[in-house]
């Protein structure tokens, strides 16, 4: 599938070379939390020093913070990742260039406002919404950043700014660092690579393909030298030049916002993405050639190769979780657990578990049988799209607050249960509720509701960016919150 005659003799000579794949890639990988779910792509770092079951009685104080940092609808939701003393984030900004819109004739409708509307004309509204929030976008400059920070000291080390432009959704893909260059794509299907280091663009690739104002969160996958992106569909990019080396099938590898996972086996290496209709599709990370596809519901929530087994999550519990044995020429499902279900979270695998968060739970899973372990409560109000994290023998999971809780298939076991204020201690929530007189019997009325008031604005109303993921590197935490992104030192001291 070259684009001309250079590409295809560069497919000829990665091909020759099936055992490099995936090697670069793993060897990056061995200490830093270098991409998106961590070292392997499994959301767990085995190598980790001895963490606190507890959080100190006074709260645990921030390392350092960022500064202000602009999230969600307006810079993003994209996760930091760590490689090599440096922290990378992904963001955006948008600032008003033109006059300012006025009220939405078609707002966004939640589900229970619907109703009465027949399919047909909730079609049309969403065509109009659309439509007129492609208008109002006139009014407003775009731009996207990749920021570096010391991940000791929260120094800012370099900021690469790009022009950008709209999307329904800001581009929130997590930044690949292999070496001494950082992948991302960019919104409007622009493939980038940037020197890790300087920040320097040392190449950008835009993507065939139609597009308006669509929105693709995957991160990019790094196989040799491959960069795998997911724009619509797959797409493999010589990791030297930016050239497009092949473009997989529109409709086969058509995909979700879960990002593609390298798979190593007998000396080869294959690409496994999620694709159309769910399934899972085998490419060779070469040529981009099919291999096989299976049948598999998969969601948003990105596959997880743990040896020769595949983990793939659907966003429903009829579709579940559900494991693949892989062979080369295919994948048999090995068992499907559906107790929980989530619209976008990718489990934690450890060697032997798989700690899957769903609705208000997680649930431990052994990776050989699909049988439940145990099952453990979430005090959140509605927790979705977040992916937990495992460290060690420490698993977290970061929405309204912080959870900690043991990886051990024995019981669930909560560690902590922390909040944070607007100074970003980390602290549980019986300290501030005793901080703000919330369980003072002796308030009246008036003051009872004025220090549910101040509860709320200095810790309520505080905490992590939902649909962003922390990163977790050597005992250090990295969370992104609404405003900031923050460095907690979770190292157990003697």
């Amino acid at each position: 599938m070259a684009r001309d005659l250079s590409c295809f003799r560069l497919v000829l000579s990665l091909a020759t070379l099936p055992t490099i794949f995936c090697s670069v890639h793993s060897a990056a990988m061995a200490e830093d939390w270098n991409q998106w779910r961590g070292p392997e792509r499994t959301g767990y770092a085995a190598d980790a020093p001895q963490l606190i079951q507890q959080l100190p009685e006074a709260g645990l104080k921030p390392v350092w913070t960022s500064g202000k940092i602009d999230s969600a609808r307006d810079g993003g939701w994209g996760s930091p990742i760590v490689s090599d003393g440096i922290v990378y984030l992904f963001t955006h900004k948008k600032e008003l260039v033109g006059e300012k819109p006025g009220p939405k004739q078609f707002p966004w409708l939640a589900p229970n406002k619907r109703t009465g509307m027949s399919d047909e004309e909730y079609a049309e509204y969403e065509k109009n919404r659309r439509n007129e929030d492609e208008a109002r976008a006139k009014a407003y400059q775009f731009r996207e950043f990749v920021r570096a920070y010391d991940a000791r000291t929260g120094e800012e080390l370099w900021v690469n700014q790009s022009d950008s432009t709209y999307t329904r959704f800001p581009q929130s893909g997590c930044p690949t660092v292999v070496g001494d260059q950082l992948f991302i794509l960019g919104a409007g299907r622009v493939a980038r690579c940037l020197n890790a280091k300087t920040g320097q663009e040392l190449w950008k690739t835009p993507l065939p393909g139609e597009f308006r104002d669509e929105y693709y969160q995957a991160s990019v996958l790094i196989a040799g030298p491959v960069a795998v992106f997911n724009a619509s569909q797959l797409f493999g990019l010589d990791t030297s030049t930016g050239q497009i080396v092949w473009s997989g099938d529109p409709e086969l590898t058509k995909g979700t916002h879960a990002s593609p996972v390298c798979w190593k086996h007998d000396g080869q290496s294959y690409v496994l993405s999620i694709g159309k209709g769910g399934n899972v599709v085998c490419l060779d990370p070469a040529s981009g050639q099919i291999l096989w596809t299976v049948e598999a519901d998969g969601g948003h929530a990105s596959p997880i190769v743990k040896g020769d087994k595949l983990l793939v999550y659907g966003n429903s519990r009829k579709k579940g979780l559900r494991c693949f044995t892989l062979r080369p020429d295919g994948a048999e499902t090995l068992w499907l657990f559906q107790r929980v279900t989530d619209k976008g979270s990718t489990p934690v695998v450890t060697d032997t578990h798989v700690y899957v968060q769903g609705e208000r739970k997680v649930a431990c899973v052994d990776l050989e049988t699909g049988s439940q372990q145990w099952t453990g409560n979430l005090d959140m109000a509605n927790p979705q799209w977040s992916s937990p994290i495992g460290a060690g023998d420490v698993g977290f999971y970061a929405y309204d607050g912080l959870v900690a809780f043991r990886l051990t298939p024995d019981a669930y076991e909560e560690l902590f249960a922390a909040r944070m204020n607007k100074e970003f201690l980390m602290a549980n929530d019986e300290h501030y509720r005793a901080e703000y007189g919330l369980d003072n019997d002796e308030l009246d009325a008036e003051e009872r509701k004025k220090a549910y008031v101040a509860y709320e604005q200095n810790v309520g109303k505080q905490g992590p960016l939902k649909c962003s993921t922390p990163a977790f590197d050597n005992g250090f935490l990295y969370l992104r919150t609404a405003d900031n992104l923050i460095c907690y030192d979770l190292r157990r001291t003697p």
